[in-house]
């Protein structure tokens, strides 16, 4: 009998044992090998929750093969280039000696639409348009609207050389006020070598490429690095420590921090 007992106890202490260990594992690599982020505003939304009273978290991969092998659509971290950008204290010139200091700088959370050398085109469906252009600001955002207004803005990409222009599908969910699609259409920008276009989901709020004026692209040296996973939310607060650094300037901290199963990008 005792032998019986042996026989299904040992496999079982075993089997926590390697469950514990793989656990452990996971936790040592997520922490030495990714950064910790938290989204703060409302330019993701309504993919990253950042302008509500607990806000998204989660992890970035910021090792340069992350950043060479991006994918189209794929979320960044990004500081911004822009010299009239609120972030940063007295400006930043793309060129020469690009250091960032991050006790200065925020950096931002955004989808790459396009690549270097490639030329990146927005066109509307007018007709859609048509049918949505007259709506009140009660019904701009209801979920028929919405529809319609994500299926009316279409983005294309050509490479340098190529004569003609690849529409690409979108896929994920975007916020965009409706009065504001005109602007979209027939918009060209051609890409430099190390230039990436870049836009916030919420098309109705959302500092980035198309935003600027004159609208313009970030650069390769501004990538910090791809969204891996949302772990969990947690509140934005206000810290002391010099030290603390989690996605944004270094006067805030993530606190109270709610896991949930992991959300992949």
């Amino acid at each position: 009998m005792k032998s019986k007992v042996k026989m299904i106890i040992w496999p079982i202490i075993y089997l926590v044992l390697i469950i514990n260990v793989c656990i452990s594992f996971i936790l040592v690599f997520r922490s030495y090998y990714f950064r910790s982020i938290f989204v703060f505003g409302s330019s993701m939304e309504p993919t990253l929750k950042g302008a509500q009273e607990r806000v998204d978290y989660g992890i970035i991969d910021d090792h340069k093969n992350a950043i060479d092998n991006l994918k189209r659509f794929q979320i960044v971290t990004t500081y911004y280039p822009f010299p009239n950008s609120s972030d940063y204290i007295g400006g930043y010139v793309h060129g020469g000696n690009n250091v960032i200091n991050e006790d200065e700088a925020s950096y931002k959370i955004k989808r790459v639409y396009g690549f270097p050398g490639e030329t990146i085109r927005f066109e509307i469906d007018l007709d859609r348009y048509q049918s949505i252009r007259d709506c009140s600001d009660a019904e701009m955002y209801t979920e028929s609207v919405q529809d319609t207004a994500q299926k009316c803005i279409k983005v294309f990409t050509k490479k340098t050389g190529d004569l003609n222009f690849t529409e690409h599908t979108i896929k994920f969910k975007r916020k965009i006020n409706v009065h504001r699609i005109p602007s979209y259409h027939e918009f060209e920008y051609e890409l430099g070598d190390d230039e990436y276009w870049v836009m916030g989901d919420n098309y109705s709020s959302s500092s980035d490429c198309f935003s600027q004026y004159p609208k313009q692209p970030i650069y390769y040296d501004n990538i910090v690095g791809v969204l891996i996973a949302i772990e969990g939310t947690c509140k934005i607060s206000a810290s002391d420590d010099p030290g603390s650094h989690e996605g944004t300037k270094k006067s805030y901290k993530c606190t109270e921090r709610k896991r949930h199963f992991p959300v992949f990008y």
